[in-house]
């Protein structure tokens, strides 16, 4: 196994998903039963699992792309959030969850024979991708931008509203108004990523975003179930498109109102729209988007 950032010469080299097999199963069942213990249920589910495949999918294609080892880069796709539900719990103890990723790591990949100096290139990357490190290897660039287009175009799109099923919302006001977030993202998207192959899929798939949600407010408009407009407003330095009702349910005009603020883990934008004639408020609050360069 290569590590050293280059693809490793030869026509004959077997597929990374065919070498992985056993270890994608292995870590499939943890996985899995620890997200089941997490969640109460009977049923193993399959929605942590299934965006660590996709985003190894993603890695092995900006892998080949960029010049990095295909075969490290799925690898650290498949572990970077093995440690999520670590013991069925979800960020119970003082231990970073990078660190039970990276154990998961460690313990899978020795008992399935994959040498050490392979482990510790993972291992740096997951690290690094968590802590947001400006000298990060490429290893980790492929890994951070694989990560944030599985949140992109139609299956982005599909996520979210599997998501907010699964939390109990319907299609509503509120979930419609929180496509603002989608939007911002989405319009931001390629200049948040590192690698030239992840910013021309980011671009295609920002499109398909963008089209997807203004096609959805116009089939609900055309319906008449809601009414929204969508307004450029400027926050901070970003231009945001915002998702607002036309009009409140009881007739009144619907102000719009931002700001930003220092969270805890990122600098928040928040929205607020409230009914001059009910004082009926939404509020959105997200990360601003993260620019490179």
């Amino acid at each position: 196994m290569s590590t050293d950032g280059a693809n490793p010469p030869g026509g004959d080299r077997q597929p990374a998903s065919d070498r992985l097999a056993p270890i994608r199963r292995e870590l499939g069942r943890l996985i899995r039963k620890e997200e089941a213990a997490f969640g109460r249920t009977r049923r193993p589910p399959d929605t942590l699992m299934g965006h660590l495949e996709r985003v190894a999918a993603h890695a092995v294609r900006l892998a080949r792309a960029e010049g990095v080892d295909p075969l490290l880069a799925e690898l650290a796709a498949l572990f970077h959030d093995a440690g999520k539900f670590h013991g069925g719990r979800y960020h119970e103890d003082d231990l970073p969850e990078e660190e039970h990723s990276v154990a998961v790591l460690r313990e899978l990949g020795g008992r399935h024979g994959l040498d050490a100096a392979a482990l510790d290139a993972v291992a740096a990357a997951i690290r690094q991708l968590y802590r947001d490190d400006p000298e990060s290897t490429p290893l980790s660039r492929i890994l951070f931008d694989a990560d944030n287009l599985d949140k992109l175009g139609l299956p982005g799109m599909a996520l979210y509203f599997i998501k907010s099923g699964l939390r109990g919302q319907s299609l509503s006001r509120d979930m419609i108004i929180r496509l603002t977030v989608e939007l911002t993202y989405a319009r931001y998207a390629a200049r948040g990523l590192y690698t030239r192959a992840a910013r021309g899929m980011a671009e295609k798939r920002s499109a398909e975003t963008i089209r997807f949600i203004h096609d959805l407010l116009a089939a609900l408009r055309e319906d008449g179930l809601f009414d929204a407009r969508i307004d450029t407003v400027r926050v901070g330095d970003l231009d945001l498109e915002v998702i607002r009702p036309a009009a409140c349910p009881c007739g009144g005009a619907v102000a719009l109102t931002s700001w930003i603020e220092q969270g805890k883990k990122c600098t928040e934008i928040h929205l607020a729209m409230t009914c001059a004639g009910c004082a009926d408020r939404h509020e959105i609050r997200f990360c601003r988007p993260r620019l490179i360069g």
